[in-house]
């Protein structure tokens, strides 16, 4: 589990980070193949034959994976800030988008037999610790921090909570928005290399399933749907708490297709309690203000 929950909290904070702004990023699962893919293919044309590659090669090669991620992250920004595309529409075309440019170039065929150096990352140890679960406190301690700290989460906080009183402020709310999907193609591509590097592959239609999977994580974590709440914290541990339930059907040898009915479930469930409760603080507020 320690090996398998990594790349999916990973994804589910970059899903967070759009939506404490009340939006969402669809592309994540695009961006993460896209960077795999080109930092895949970048390491396979550098290796001999005999498999071996220097360790500059391999850097260069995840460090233009996350130069993808944070283009991916900066197109969205510019439909979504700039442009004022929805967030949803935006991202689901440029999930199409960039699915079809990383099966176009790779002809749907996936880059396997990557080095052994890099396959360290994803599958190995530091300090008797997974090193994928290692990197994922690192980054929940980053964008914890960036949240809770930084005038940039604040921001991004308060234009969740009322973008109309955002828009009128001098604390720029295009800019904030467009920081926060720049970041999040980082993270998306961070969770890309992870996931090549544990798999010891990269190929553009991997993971489909896991924007669904996130979605229900970030809900089942606490962040408020329409934006404006939400920790880093809870996104984690509704990640291993998934993970769990899915061992668990495993275990039990249930079908699959019961894992998926379960997600679907989740969240259709926490929607509709996180919708009663909204209406139940509202009316409490108003019932407030007239007694007053």
């Amino acid at each position: 589990m320690a090996y398998q929950v990594p790349e999916i909290a990973i994804l589910s904070i970059a899903v967070m980070l759009s939506m404490l702004t009340g939006g969402i990023d669809l592309s994540i699962v695009g961006i993460s193949n896209a960077a795999a893919l080109v930092s895949a293919y970048i390491m396979t044309q550098k290796m001999t034959e005999g498999g071996d590659i220097s360790t500059m090669w391999i850097i260069a090669a995840c460090l233009a994976g996350i130069l993808i991620g944070l283009i991916c992250g900066a197109i969205n920004s510019i439909l979504i800030a700039i442009l004022n595309v929805t967030p949803i529409l935006a991202t689901l075309a440029t999930m199409t988008l960039f699915n079809g440019i990383a099966i176009g170039i790779t002809n749907g065929v996936s880059v396997s037999d990557l080095p052994k150096q890099f396959m360290r990352v994803g599958n190995g140890t530091f300090l008797g610790i997974p090193t994928p679960f290692v990197l994922m406190v690192v980054i929940a301690i980053f964008v914890g921090y960036l949240i809770n700290r930084t005038s940039l989460g604040l921001k991004v906080l308060l234009i969740g909570t009322n973008r109309k009183a955002a828009q009128y402020s001098v604390m720029g709310d295009r800019k904030v928005i467009a920081w926060t999907y720049i970041i999040s193609g980082l993270l998306s591509s961070l969770a890309g290399l992870i996931i090549a590097s544990r798999t010891s592959a990269a190929s553009p239609d991997f993971g489909n399933s896991y924007i669904l999977l996130a979605i229900v994580v970030v809900v089942l974590g606490g962040i408020n749907p329409m934006g404006g709440f939400g920790t880093v914290t809870g996104v984690v541990l509704a990640t291993i708490v998934l993970q769990m339930v899915s061992s668990g059907f495993n275990a039990l040898r249930f079908s699959q297709f019961f894992y998926l009915l379960a997600q679907g479930g989740v969240l259709v469930l926490v929607m509709i309690l996180n919708t009663v409760f909204e209406k139940r603080r509202i009316n409490r507020s108003i019932n407030k203000s007239l007694d007053s």
